[in-house]
């Protein structure tokens, strides 16, 4: 059997209910030569349920024996497949419709061996904070770039720039050949506490340069148990951090000594890098600034109450204990610092409407409920009828002037008659008498 081109993964444990949807989403593509790898990592029998009702040829399942921590589920999963090019996703996310067929043209035409693009991002009804529920975000331009790996890395680190610059395995596409290189040098793919930006630093660094997409191909979905939801919106006070660390304990997986271990998104980063360097660059030059990032912290602690700030301070010092300069320029830093818990993250504006470059939305006033409906209604609002947009096959510029009023216009107007008609909606889980698995839509 010949390979397929692309390999599509998706990790998931026991989320068959946003499984299905993400599924039923990703097999719209209008390209042919892919492959969908599900790795359960040991779910109970509802995962594999789902993935036998939707009965795709297209999708390999395979259930790991025992539960096992990300990384660990990760690299299995990457032995799975077989495809020229591989994008993980998670089981609560999608690909849109057009996304596989623009890969192959961009891969073939650009002479590069990642992709990174901007997410859609969308918010399932029942994701962990109600204030984040039912929001889709669509990025709106239609830009090209070639990126430098290491300029990207510089920047990302300096704080100048976000990690999603760079080319990550997770909503970003990657050769295998490069991937390879990552398993031949270190024995797995993945080897972190942070799997996606741990690969994004090892790409990045010997792809040498990337692409750079300013439309979405896929949409990033937060859902109730979603991990990053979990680590960074709810600083790390939610039951899926305390699992994903005793596991990451029980594989011996543990953050780099010289970085705190804090709810913060910079700590994945920090760690991502000091791990891909060690591992793959360790005589290059470039470097992480700790102070700058200790700085970092301490302008925006992610604490929510002044109690939590001893144990802060603790952990930083225990961070900075192998550099006496560093803890001796810490605490002149601090003699006159009075802590004050910063707000949590939040993605979602105040707001609703075409704002900047992105289309804001309250997802339920157009009838979705799920990914598939949230991909269905995006699709539509970025101009897809069933054929790759000329703009991201051509690598047109993006629109400007009057031509970019018009679009906003247009897009105005259809937001209206979709909410009137109310024909987004879901995708329609099969009932009982169906031969459903039972799984509840929420």
């Amino acid at each position: 059997m010949a390979s397929p081109r692309f390999s599509l993964v998706i990790p998931t444990r026991e989320r068959a209910d946003t499984l299905y949807f993400a599924l039923r989403a990703c097999l719209e593509q209008d390209f042919d030569d892919y492959e969908i790898v599900v790795c359960d990592n040991c779910s109970s029998p509802a995962t594999r349920q789902v993935v036998e009702e939707i009965g795709s040829p297209k999708i390999t399942y395979h259930r790991a024996p025992e539960p096992l921590c990300m990384r660990d589920n990760w690299n299995l999963a990457y032995s799975l497949t077989r495809g020229k090019y591989v994008t993980y996703i998670g089981d609560d996310d999608s690909l849109v419709p057009f996304a596989v067929s623009t890969l192959a043209g961009l891969f073939a035409r650009q002479n590069v061996k990642a992709i990174r693009w901007d997410t859609a991002i969308y918010s399932w009804p029942n994701i962990a904070r109600d204030d984040l529920a039912n929001h889709l975000q669509i990025p709106l331009t239609r830009t090209v770039e070639r990126i430098n790996g290491r300029k990207a890395m510089e920047e990302v680190l300096a704080g100048r720039a976000p990690a999603t610059l760079l080319p990550n395995i997770y909503h970003g596409c990657v050769a295998r050949e490069v991937l390879d290189v990552i398993r031949a040098t270190t024995g797995r793919v993945f080897e972190s506490f942070h799997c996606d930006t741990y690969s994004s630093f090892a790409v990045a660094y010997l792809a040498q340069e990337h692409l750079s997409l300013s439309a979405p191909l896929s949409i990033s979905g937060f859902s109730a148990s979603s991990n990053n939801i979990a680590f960074s919106f709810l600083r790390s006070k939610h039951q899926n951090t305390q699992r994903l660390r005793g596991e990451n304990e029980a594989a011996g997986l543990r953050l780099h000594p010289s970085i705190p271990d804090l709810p913060s998104g910079f700590v994945c980063v920090a760690d991502s890098f000091l791990r891909a360097k060690a591992d793959l660059f360790p005589d290059d030059a470039i470097t992480l600034d700790r102070q700058a990032m200790i700085e970092r912290f301490l302008l925006s602690l992610p604490i929510d109450d002044i109690d939590e700030w001893p144990g802060i301070e603790k952990e930083l010092r225990r961070s900075m204990s192998d550099d006496p300069a560093l803890v001796s320029w810490f605490d002149k830093r601090i003699e006159n610092f009075t802590p004050r818990p910063s707000p949590r993250d939040s993605y979602r504006p105040n707001l609703e409407g075409i704002h900047g470059q992105r289309l804001f939305l309250d997802a339920s006033s157009y009838g979705v409920t799920d990914i598939a409906g949230a991909t269905r209604l995006s699709s539509r609002l970025l101009g897809y009828r069933g054929k790759t947009p000329e703009w991201i096959a051509g690598l047109a510029p993006d629109d400007s002037g009057l031509r970019s009023f018009y679009r906003q216009k247009r897009l105005e107007m259809l937001l209206n008659l979709l909410k009137t008609r109310g024909r987004v909606g879901s995708a329609r889980l099969p009932t009982q008498s169906e031969g459903s698995t039972g799984v509840n839509q929420r």
